[in-house]
Order: C-alpha cells, then sequence, then structure tokens
C-alpha cells in the first residue's frame, strides 16, 4: 500500500473514529467562540460547503476534499463555484468543472492533491486563516514575518511586506465569505 493509501485510510477511520478527547475538545472551543465572532468561523466552513455546521459535527466523505480544491485553484469556496453555475455564470461552471475533475483524479489517485501546487500558496494562506483569531490580525509586519519564520515549515525566510499584502488579501477573502453568508448566521 502507498503512503497516500495509508494516510488516507487513516484519515478515513479518523473521521469515522475521531479520539473522545478530540471530540471533546473540538465542541469545548466550538462553545468558546463569543457569539460574535461565529460567522467569521462559519465563513471558514463556508469553504466546504458547510452552512449551520451541527455541533460535534463532520463532513461527508470528499466534501473536505472538494472545498479545498476549489478554494485553492481559484479563491472561492465551492459554494460560490456552484451558486455561480446555477446562475449561468460561464467562469464559475468551467471553473467548478475543473474542480470536479481534480477531485475525481484525487478519488481515483492520479492526484496526489497534498503536493500539488496551486496559484494560491496554500500552505502559507491556511497558516493565515488559522492564525487570524489567534493573534496574526494585530502583528506587525516585522512580528508576522517572524512569527511565520518561526511556525513554517517552508524553510525560506518571510519577508514583512508580501506577509502584510498576505495577511491582507486572507482578511478580504474571509470577509466576503462572510457577507456572502446566509443572513440568519451573519446577525
Amino acid at each position: 500500500m502507498s503512503p497516500n493509501q495509508a494516510d488516507r485510510k487513516e484519515a478515513e477511520r479518523l473521521t469515522r473514529e475521531p479520539p473522545p478527547e478530540l471530540v471533546e475538545e473540538t465542541n469545548r472551543m466550538h462553545d468558546a467562540i463569543p457569539t460574535s465572532e461565529r460567522p467569521r468561523h462559519d465563513a471558514y466552513l463556508s469553504i466546504f460547503g458547510i452552512v449551520d455546521a451541527p455541533e460535534g459535527g463532520t463532513m461527508p466523505k470528499g466534501q473536505f476534499e472538494l472545498g479545498w480544491l476549489a478554494f485553492n485553484k481559484f479563491g472561492k469556496s465551492i459554494g460560490e463555484l456552484k451558486d455561480g453555475d446555477a446562475a449561468g455564470d460561464e467562469k464559475s461552471s468551467r471553473q467548478l468543472l475543473s474542480v470536479q475533475k481534480a477531485y475525481q483524479d484525487w478519488r481515483y489517485g492520479k492526484l496526489d492533491i497534498i503536493n500539488t501546487r496551486f496559484k494560491l500558496d496554500s500552505h502559507h494562506i491556511q497558516i493565515m486563516q488559522a492564525g487570524l483569531e489567534l493573534g496574526l490580525r494585530d502583528l506587525s509586519p516585522n512580528e508576522l514575518a517572524d512569527c511565520y519564520d518561526e511556525v513554517c515549515n517552508c524553510r525560506e525566510s518571510h519577508d514583512p511586506e508580501n506577509m502584510n499584502k498576505l495577511r491582507t488579501r486572507v482578511i478580504k477573502l474571509i470577509d466576503r465569505l462572510v457577507k456572502n453568508l446566509p443572513a440568519k448566521q451573519t446577525t
């Protein structure tokens, strides 16, 4: 069995049978999110097409990969691509088709999404997404670059100006996702 298949099997097992302490911690963290911050948290989930996520819920098999591919290929949530397709937007339709093809290639072992290079720098964006609400939003550009030098495993030095631009881009992406949440989630 290839390492990719072994990783996939382990991920599937952990999805079906998450460790109880992880489920408990996840629920505790969810409950600790202030009501005012929940729309921003829900915006992260909307990348994967999840709306009104139940506490302790899990994503259906493949939904994470489909959303991850859409976001990393085009900087859009899977829901945005589907909505654009349904509205007859040709660009969204073609992007959705590209994501679906990549998903099928991954599903049948023809694409290693972990090592796939995208137009967006998914590795640095993911760190920024996770870190914004943990304090990266408030750091100076130099502090932000120093933080990335410590936590990022790309082994490159991070330029303060580039990191600041990345932060601005990610904040705009998340703000757009928040704006596109259903009305009851943003109140």
